[in-house]
């Protein structure tokens, strides 16, 4: 993986609110976490309203799903 795709790992288990997730994400194996994120890249980076769902549904405030989707745009989106 490249250090920005480590860096939102980091970032995302960090500010994750379900503890569910969370120990799913430390199950994972190196691998299993890139596999993971390509699956997940083309909502990330491709469908920014159900970006925002899936936060809002996370429990995540106005502000905090903005930052978010600007931490996937920085890390993982840009060329």
């Amino acid at each position: 993986m490249s250090d920005h795709e480590k860096e939102w790992v980091e970032y995302s288990y960090a500010h994750e609110k379900n503890d569910e997730t969370k120990r799913a994400w430390e199950e994972l194996s190196a691998e299993g976490v890139k596999s993971y994120l390509e699956r997940q890249r083309p909502t990330l980076c491709g469908d920014t309203a159900s970006l925002m769902k899936s936060l809002k549904e996370a429990g995540y405030e106005a502000g905090e799903a903005q930052d978010y989707k600007e931490k996937v745009e920085d890390l993982l989106c840009s060329p």
